[in-house]
C-alpha cells in the first residue's frame, strides 16, 4: 500500500492526530504565540520549540526569524542567554532586517528598560550603520540608558565614537564613566589618556571608576607602544 503523503505547506488544525510535532508547534507559532508561550502550552524546552519552528521554516526555505514587533517582544522577555542565541542564529540577511528595524525602533522606545534591551542588542550586532540612534540616546534622562549607550559603542569599537565617550567620562553618573573608560580601551587615543589621567587625580572619583580609568590607561599606552 503506498504511504500517503503529507503536505507540509497546508497549515491546519485538522487531523491533527496525524501531525507531528513540529508542525503543532509552528501551528501556534503562526498564530502569534511566543515562544515561551508554547514552550509552556506544550510542555517543551524553549530550544526544542526554536528547532521545531526552525525545522518547518527550513521545509519551505523561509527566514528562520521575522524580524517585527513580535520577535523583538520574544527578545525583550527572554533571558540574556536566550537572546544571545537567537541572535547567533540569523543569517546574514536576518542581522541586516534587525538593524534597520533597530534603527527605527530604537528611538521610538519610551520604557527605558526596554531600550536599555535594544542598545544591548545593538551592541551585540556590531554594525556601525546603528551608530546614529545609538550616539543619539546618550542624551537620555535615564543613567541606565546611557549606561547601556557606552556598553554598545566599546563593543563596535569605531573611532566615530571617541568625542562623544570623552564627554561621557565627566556624565553623572559614576557607572557611565565606568563603562565610557571600558568602551575607550580600544578606540582610545592620546587625547583620552590625557583625560583620563587627569580624572585618575580627582579625589572625589569613587574607587571601582578610577580602577577603570587605570586599567583602560594600561591597556592604550600598551598598544601605542605596541604601534610604534
Amino acid at each position: 500500500m503506498k504511504q500517503k503523503q503529507i503536505d507540509y505547506s497546508v497549515l491546519s488544525w485538522d487531523k491533527i492526530e496525524e501531525k507531528e510535532d513540529f508542525i503543532i508547534t509552528y501551528l501556534l507559532y503562526d498564530e502569534g504565540k511566543s515562544i515561551n508561550l508554547i514552550s509552556r502550552i506544550r510542555n517543551l524546552n524553549k530550544e526544542t520549540v526554536e528547532n521545531h519552528i526552525i525545522q518547518y521554516k527550513s521545509l519551505h526555505n523561509l527566514k528562520k526569524y521575522s524580524i517585527d514587533d513580535d520577535f523583538f517582544i520574544n527578545l525583550l522577555a527572554s533571558t540574556k542567554e536566550e537572546r544571545v542565541k537567537a541572535i547567533d542564529l540569523l543569517d546574514e540577511d536576518e542581522e541586516i532586517e534587525l538593524v534597520k528595524y533597530l534603527m527605527k525602533k530604537i528611538p521610538l522606545i519610551e520604557n527605558a528598560e526596554d531600550k536599555m534591551i535594544a542598545l544591548w542588542i545593538a551592541g551585540e550586532l556590531k554594525d556601525n550603520r546603528l551608530l546614529p540612534v545609538i550616539h543619539n540616546e546618550i542624551i537620555h534622562k535615564h543613567g541606565g540608558v546611557r549606561r547601556m549607550v557606552c556598553s554598545a559603542l566599546g563593543k563596535i569599537s569605531s573611532t566615530d565614537s571617541i568625542d562623544l565617550l570623552h564627554r561621557c567620562l565627566q556624565d553623572a553618573k559614576p557607572q557611565v564613566r565606568q563603562y565610557a573608560s571600558k568602551a575607550l580601551k580600544v578606540i582610545g587615543n592620546e587625547k583620552t589618556l590625557r583625560r583620563l589621567k587627569s580624572l585618575l587625580n580627582n579625589p572625589n572619583e569613587l574607587p571601582y571608576v578610577r580602577r577603570s580609568y587605570k586599567e583602560t590607561i594600561d591597556i592604550i599606552e600598551d598598544r601605542l607602544k605596541g604601534g610604534l
